[in-house]
């Protein structure tokens, strides 16, 4: 009985003895078929590259390196349809963070070189097999630059609440105004002004640049001048290094014009001269012109001092006593 128990232990030991070093072979054999792998893909040796990724995609556990590297190899071919597919699975295999941001930022790259209709496709499946928050909304936000970029404004809107919905907070002023500029786009100016009134009122340091311009865009669209000239003032007040300057100075032109106001019309006409190249100056100077002009011939030349309030401080005049000696 104890030769029996003895032997059964030693069959014990050799078994597991050899499945230890058929584990640690396959391991080996990993670590060498990708190193093989990396070699053929620095020497542009693309298909021998492939061939290997195939034979080591059918055993390997941790297969999000090998499905990038084929999606590399089509990159490389231009194959951009391929090339997107095994970026995608890349993804999907993924488990660092990281990776996961640094691989979504090079599969947009790639989907934007397919087909609509196959693009479409192939993020959509990305998105219903994403298994996680940070792959599911990384795709959607794909999924809504491809419709915008196909001029699908409404469809990038459902998917941009989709991910309002998932989405920590953090992000919500950003994806508000994608919605609001895709309702721009659409010509939705009034559901635009909804979204951005309360948004406005929250007077974040960090957005409201943007969210006065795209105030002004939506009423001057609907002809509201009053309430787009409010927005473009206190852009012109508080953000004088504002991006969209000369658009600002442009639009308080036009609009004081619309109101007749045609001396305030020419100063902001004026300012916008001072920061436009000498193309731009040329068209300026003939708007000034025909201001001028207006102003000459106008009946009303009081009213145009309406806003204007005359500066009465006089310097203080230091004058030095004379010398009597």
């Amino acid at each position: 009985m104890k030769a029996i128990t003895l032997i059964l232990i030693v069959i014990s030991l050799y078994i597991n003895l050899y499945a230890q070093s058929e584990n640690e072979s396959n391991i080996n054999d990993l670590k060498y078929n990708i190193n093989l792998i990396k070699f053929y893909i620095d020497k542009i040796e693309y298909d021998n590259a492939l061939e290997y990724i195939d034979k080591t995609l059918e055993e390997a556990t941790g297969k999000d390196s090998l499905y990038y590297f084929k999606a590399y190899i089509y990159k490389e071919k231009e194959d951009w349809l391929q090339a997107s597919e095994f970026f995608a699975k890349a993804i999907l295999y993924s488990t660092e963070e990281q990776i996961i941001d640094e691989r979504l930022a090079i599969f947009e790259n790639a989907i934007f070189h397919v087909s609509p209709l196959s693009s479409f496709d192939i993020v959509s499946a990305a998105v219903a097999g994403a298994q996680n928050t940070q792959k599911h909304i990384g795709f959607l936000n794909i999924l809504a630059r491809l419709y915008e970029n196909n001029q699908l404004y409404g469809e990038a809107n459902d998917v941009y609440r989709t991910i309002l919905l998932e989405n920590d907070g953090s992000e919500s002023c950003n994806l508000q105004m994608k919605i609001i500029t895709n309702n721009i786009f659409q010509k939705e100016y009034k559901k635009a002004l909804n979204i951005l009134k309360p948004l406005i009122a929250l007077d974040d340091s960090l957005h409201i640049e943007k969210l006065l311009f795209l105030d002004y865009i939506a009423n001057i669209s609907l002809e509201y001048y009053e309430d787009a000239k409010a927005s473009l003032i206190r852009l012109y007040l508080d953000f004088p290094e504002n991006i969209n300057r000369k658009e600002i100075l442009a639009g308080l032109a036009d609009i004081y014009e619309h109101q007749e106001q045609y001396l305030i019309s020419w100063f902001m006409l004026d300012e916008l001269f001072i920061i436009s190249d000498e193309v731009g100056r040329f068209q300026i100077q003939k708007e000034i012109e025909r201001i001028k002009k207006i102003i000459c011939e106008s009946n009303t030349i009081k009213d145009q001092f309406r806003y204007f309030k005359p500066v009465l401080e006089i310097e203080e005049q230091y004058i030095q006593p004379e010398n009597n000696d």
